[in-house]
């Protein structure tokens, strides 16, 4: 399992937030500002920093870590990000610190936050000469944007998942049609307009597709406006040793198409006449999917990664 280091530096707060928003997305992970890295975090494998930008520059902290652990950074793969109020020069700035690192996977430029009442005297009248070189008003600014630090996160996070120790994929495969085929029931997740729902069902699989039979219930108020989904199935938890459970990400279609509908029936030991003389009626829902995301400590003791990812 790759490890994530969040380290940041922070003058009012704003890296802080997008750090630790960070570091909650990208877990397992630890965060700290660089005073406080230490040997023991050696160790981690994916190192993300963040700075605000401060007169052309980063925080003078970050910058000082930078130098004095250029040795230990060189054999890390890192991702830098940055907070201020003038994009192309926080995108030049970075590109910059860029230059001196070996392995840099992604950038992130974001808006930061100005509150003119919170700045120190020097800061304000910095400042105050900045906005007037550029035509801006000296007040507030609030250019802070959560779903565009969660959008780089995620991106982040399919990169670290690109890192993992692989399983070869014809192996990968088979381990996951062997574990859906050993399981019966899952958690679907389901959400649309402000409703969300999971609920516990028994399923089917086969040839490559999850089927569902239900009579129904509160699900379908959000697969009628949204078809994607998430889909758990998993062991009991007993200890660290003996993880074992499975996250899909995809589709789920509710199927109208006769022949499919009797196909499930069929090996699911039922008939059309059985189906028929129920009280009420039997509805398909099909998952596509489109992700598997599977942890196994089985892996871990065949030399992979214990998180293992396969795509559709």
């Amino acid at each position: 399992m790759i490890k994530t280091l969040v380290l940041y530096e922070s003058k009012y707060g704003t890296t802080w937030e997008a750090s630790n928003i960070i570091s909650l997305i990208l877990g397992p992970s630890r965060r700290y500002a660089t005073s406080q890295f230490s040997d023991s975090l050696r160790d981690f494998d994916f190192i993300v920093m963040g700075s605000p930008i401060y007169n052309g520059k980063i925080h003078p902290k970050m910058e000082a870590f930078l130098q004095n652990e250029q040795e230990w950074l060189s054999g890390k793969k890192i991702a830098l990000f940055c907070t201020c109020l003038n994009g192309s020069k926080g995108l030049s700035v970075l590109r910059e610190v860029e230059d001196s690192l070996d392995d840099v996977v992604e950038l992130g430029v974001f808006g930061g936050r100005l509150e003119m009442d919170r700045l120190t005297d020097g800061d304000y009248q910095a400042l105050t000469e900045y906005l007037s070189r550029e035509g801006l008003p000296p007040q507030g600014m609030d250019l802070f944007n959560r779903e565009e630090i969660v959008d780089w996160s995620l991106r982040l996070k399919d990169i670290k998942d690109s890192l993992l120790k692989r399983i070869p994929l014809s192996q990968l495969r088979e381990d996951v049609e062997n574990f859906l085929k050993q399981h019966n029931t899952c958690t679907l997740a389901t959400g649309s307009s402000g409703r969300i729902r999971a609920t516990p069902l028994e399923y089917i699989y086969n040839q490559g597709h999850i089927y569902i039979l239900t009579e129904g219930g509160e699900k379908f108020a959000n697969l009628l406006f949204s078809s994607k989904i998430s889909l758990a199935i998993y062991e009991d938890y007993t200890d660290r040793d003996s993880l074992c459970g499975i996250q899909i990400t995809g589709q789920a279609n509710i199927v109208d198409e006769l022949a499919e509908y009797r196909h499930v029936i069929k090996i699911n030991g039922m008939d059309m006449k059985q189906v028929r003389s129920l009280p009420v009626d039997l509805h398909l829902i099909r998952v596509d999917m489109e992700k598997v995301e599977f942890l196994n400590s089985d892996f871990k003791k065949q030399g992979y990664s214990i998180r293992q990812v396969l795509k559709f």
